[in-house]
């Protein structure tokens, strides 16, 4: 089965955050970052991209003021 990547920049964009910020999520989360040969970029797996936004959105859920 084929992996499908998400470059660093691409989803620090995505995500509305800095590439600082999406390494602290890396790293916290203990996800892998991907080189591929002859490519300078860093990339991340789409379903570790796609766990990073819901854990996200979640987050932004539970700060939300209540509505009393």
């Amino acid at each position: 089965m084929e992996q499908e990547y998400i470059s660093m920049e691409d989803a620090a964009e995505r995500l509305k955050v800095t590439r600082t910020a999406l390494y602290y999520y890396i790293r916290t989360l203990k996800l892998e970052k991907k080189k591929f040969e002859l490519d300078k970029r860093v990339y991340l797996k789409v379903s570790d991209f796609e766990r990073i936004r819901k854990l996200k959105e979640e987050a932004a859920k539970r700060n939300e003021p209540s509505v009393a």
